[in-house]
């Protein structure tokens, strides 16, 4: 299958071959799920923690003698029933971790890279190069490449500081080089757009 490349002008200047083979792989949504749970559950830092009555500052001392107060006993301020004591039962910090391993991730890769090319959500770029760190160069080049409004994901093989600066404020536009490429980047944005040398990586740690 050929697919046509494109220039940031929007007109054709190339054809991408691929394979049928890349193409005709059959899609595992089970698997796809599996590694789609597994990277969102590992974006968790779960650092959340409650202080417990020995880990609360101060309460060493008896607040008053056991008897002939006329008041309930207590033997520290830090009782989990006293204001700015300890939790009971608080959250914990906890690390969960989904391993996944390497063959299955690249096969639900290659999945959702070659339903993406079939339902025509794929465009292949020769390059695209943003001249002046403004959003209204970004908004142009996306605007000539009628993108504007679509939620849009671009992986670049050249991502310099001129480049982040003028699409770090529009929030519908994610960007990413090919080593850092996910499944959860894939499936949350409608359109993707590739470079040609991106798209020669992905091909080749794909399939």
């Amino acid at each position: 299958m050929k697919l046509d490349v494109i220039n940031a002008e929007n007109k054709k200047t190339a054809e991408f071959e691929i394979a049928d083979s890349f193409l005709n792989i059959e899609a595992k949504d089970d698997l796809i799920h599996d590694v789609l749970l597994a990277y969102l559950n590992n974006q968790h830092t779960g650092s959340s923690n409650a202080k417990t009555r020995a880990e609360v500052r101060g309460g060493g001392k008896k607040p008053w003698k056991q008897k002939g107060t006329g008041q309930a006993r207590h033997g520290s301020i830090r009782s989990p029933i006293w204001k700015g004591g300890g939790v009971v039962f608080g959250p914990r910090p906890l690390k969960v971790r989904f391993k996944v391993n390497k063959h299955s991730k690249r096969e639900a890769m290659h999945c959702v890279i070659a339903g993406k090319i079939k339902d025509g959500e794929l465009t292949i770029i020769e390059s695209i190069d943003i001249k002046e760190p403004k959003t209204k160069s970004a908004m142009a080049v996306l605007k000539q490449l009628n993108l504007s409004g679509s939620k849009v994901l671009i992986v670049n093989d050249s991502v310099n500081e001129t480049f982040l600066r003028a699409i770090r404020n529009i929030g519908n536009l994610k960007v990413t080089k090919p080593e850092n490429l996910n499944i959860f980047d894939l499936l949350s944005n409608t359109k993707v757009i590739v470079t040609k040398k991106s798209m020669e990586e992905l091909i080749r740690r794909t399939a």
